[in-house]
């Protein structure tokens, strides 16, 4: 069986009693950094010194891929981001797949994310919306925007700090008058949501009160 493990996007707390077991049990690890990974055993005290660590860089290696897949014929393997649901926003949908192809079980674990608390707090109705992962940082930026901007449901995607201020630019220019949610740092020492039309927005990162620092989720609502 192929485990998901969240671990913590901010808080170390955030980790669910059965991720914690199962971190103290399984001995084979997949992971983004085996240097990330080993960090947030020590954190919450688990010797990692038996256990088999291997990052997904080498995974996608052919022979680490067979080498895996026999693994998971016989044993349970687990597999954890640097913070959060792997792989809700990373290229791990593929082990997904392959397990899929493979006929191989697969068990999602549920919890630790950004996206799921920032739709909660946007303040506007999320009964539906779309999740649409990064806009594009060129090619097919503008007609991403205009699709979420003409949807009848919120849209919510992750931006990178380098391009939040092009972003709120971009919906001006756009003439966008409905409401934006920005969720920051979620559940770090800093963390801020607020909902406000563009021009407020604007105005709290003129004055600072809104940092350009952290992780962004952005929800955009016509209504």
């Amino acid at each position: 069986m192929l485990y998901f493990i969240p671990t913590p996007i901010g808080n170390k707390e955030d980790i669910t009693l059965r991720a914690l077991r199962m971190l103290k049990e399984l001995k084979y690890l997949l992971c983004e950094d085996t240097r990330t990974t080993m960090k947030l055993l020590q954190m919450y005290e688990i010797n990692f010194s038996d256990k088999q660590l291997s990052s997904l860089t080498s995974f996608t290696e052919q022979g680490k891929m067979n080498h895996y897949l026999n693994i998971l014929k016989e044993h349970d393997v687990w597999i954890v981001s640097e913070a959060g649901t792997p792989w809700l926003s990373d290229p791990g949908k593929s082990l997904i797949q392959l397990c899929n192809e493979q006929k191989l079980p697969y068990s999602i674990l549920p919890w630790a994310n950004a996206l799921v608390p920032a739709v909660v707090g946007a303040g506007f109705d999320t009964s539906s919306f779309v999740y649409i992962w990064f806009l594009p940082q060129k090619k097919g930026r503008q007609t991403a925007l205009k699709n979420a901007l003409q949807s009848e449901i919120p849209t919510f995607f992750y931006e990178s700090v380098h391009r939040v201020e092009k972003l709120f630019t971009e919906l001006s220019a756009l003439w966008f008058t409905g409401k934006v949610s920005i969720c920051r740092e979620l559940s770090k020492m800093f963390e801020q949501q607020v909902t406000w039309t563009v021009s407020e927005i604007q105005e709290l990162i003129a004055t600072k009160k809104l940092p350009i620092k952290g992780e962004f989720v952005i929800g955009l609502s016509s209504d």
